[in-house]
Order: C-alpha cells, then sequence, then structure tokens
C-alpha cells in the first residue's frame, strides 16, 4: 500500500488509493512526530488498509517534512519519496515552483487532453499551464480566500474576522455579507481574468481543471470549469512514484 502526503501551509492531507479512487482526511500541521505516527496508524487501522510498505511525500513547510519522515520510519519503517525539483516527472519544471504545484500539473496532464490550466484554491491561489505535449509554460500566484479574509480584519480596525462560506446573494447589506462577495466572487473574478488573459497570450483556450480545499467556494462563479478534482496533488504523488519505480 502506498500512503500519499501533501504537507500544505494550513494542514496535512494523507492519503492513499483504493478501489479505483482516493481516500484522504486533514490533520493539521502544528503536531510532532510521535503525533503524526499516532494519527498515521490510526488511519490505517481504521481504513484497514493494511500496513503501507511505501510512501510519496510533498511539502511546502520545510518544518514539517523531517517530524513527519520521522513518523512515517517509527510507524512503517518506511522512508518516503520525498518530491523535489531532482525528481524524475516526465516534465521540466522552472526551479522554485512549489513541489505541490509540480504534482497538480504531472495529474492534470496524465487525467486530461490538450492545454490546460490547473486553478489550486488553498492558502495561496496558484495558477499552472500546461500543453498537451508535457511543456510547462507558467503561472500566477495570488493571496488564498483566507488569507484574504485574514487580512480584512488583521489589518483594520472595525472588519470582522467572518467564517468562509458561500454568500447567501450577491447584493448584502450587512458587514459580514458584504466582505463573503467582496472576497469569494472577486477572487472567481481574479481567476477568470487571469485565465482569460492566459488563453489571449497563447491564443487558444484552455482546458480549466480545479482543484484545492477551498475550491468549492469558487467554482460556483466561475464562468469556466472544465474539471474538479479535490485530490489533483495526491494523484500527481501517485503518478510520479509509479514513474519512479517501474
Amino acid at each position: 500500500m502506498l500512503l500519499l502526503i501533501d504537507i500544505g501551509n494550513s494542514n496535512v492531507k494523507i492519503g492513499f488509493h483504493k478501489n479505483g479512487g482516493i481516500k484522504a482526511f486533514n490533520t493539521a500541521t502544528q503536531r510532532n512526530a510521535d503525533e503524526y505516527s499516532h494519527i498515521l496508524e490510526m488511519v490505517v487501522k481504521k481504513h484497514k488498509i493494511g500496513r503501507p510498505d511505501a510512501a510519496a511525500l510533498c511539502s511546502v513547510v520545510p518544518d514539517v517534512t523531517l517530524p513527519f519522515s520521522a513518523a512515517l520510519k517509527k510507524s512503517f519503517g518506511i522512508t518516503p519519496m520525498t518530491l523535489t525539483h531532482k525528481t524524475k516527472t516526465g516534465i521540466t519544471f522552472p526551479k522554485g515552483i512549489g513541489t505541490d504545484r509540480m504534482a497538480c500539473v504531472v495529474a492534470a496532464r496524465r487525467l486530461h487532453k490538450g492545454d490546460l490550466v490547473v486553478v489550486t484554491f488553498g492558502t495561496a491561489t496558484t495558477l499552472n499551464v500546461i500543453t498537451g505535449d508535457g511543456k510547462y509554460r507558467g503561472g500566477a500566484i495570488m493571496p488564498g480566500l483566507q488569507l484574504s479574509a485574514d487580512a480584512l480584519s488583521e489589518k483594520t480596525a472595525k472588519l470582522p474576522k467572518v467564517s468562509l462560506k458561500l454568500p447567501d446573494k450577491i447584493l448584502n447589506k450587512d458587514t459580514e455579507g458584504n466582505i463573503l462577495t467582496g472576497i469569494i466572487v472577486g477572487h472567481a473574478g481574479a481567476a477568470g481574468r487571469i485565465i482569460q488573459e492566459m488563453e489571449k497570450e497563447l491564443g487558444h483556450d484552455l482546458t480549466v481543471v480545479v482543484t484545492g480545499g477551498l475550491a468549492s467556494l469558487v467554482t460556483p462563479y466561475l464562468k469556466t470549469v472544465d474539471f474538479v478534482n479535490p485530490f489533483l496533488t495526491l494523484e500527481g504523488l501517485r503518478f510520479i512514484y509509479e514513474f519512479n519505480n517501474q
């Protein structure tokens, strides 16, 4: 059994491939190796997946990578394949791009045809373009929904902290509703405009693949969404692991 681990800024997603699909759940990033070890053992026991014999991991939080790797070693005696820019993926990526973005692009390329833009709505919102023949063309990064909401409450004197959810309607009279409309609908507008400008520069339309923990809040307001896959990063890790262990 192959464990799949995506260590993000907001949480850690632990998953595995079972019955033709990905099963996954989230846990906090602020834990030590012993706590992660206990969580991993509980996941394996709860889902009756058998003792894992391999793991693939990507991380954008270096301080969490080591304790999680130690937990895998303690619980199952395995050292994970940790995705880096030196890992073979079949795609040439620029130095500095996040390994989570790399995994998403690899998965999208394997699962869909043609030129694609992969939009990830997480702590940060990222857009990445990959061509049908496997060339990475570039992308964009902007603050995510939660970062935007936090900034409004922390950097202003009177605006409240809001829980992110779909606004009841676009035209609201209360402050919370105004913030939700501005952040969520505005975010969809920003992502949509970036995609439009990418398509203009390329001279043709792109297939839009959406993922990320906050995607469900934005997709209702995006003009074009061709595919939604909440486990795209984990799928990418699986493909990359298989590519390196043929």
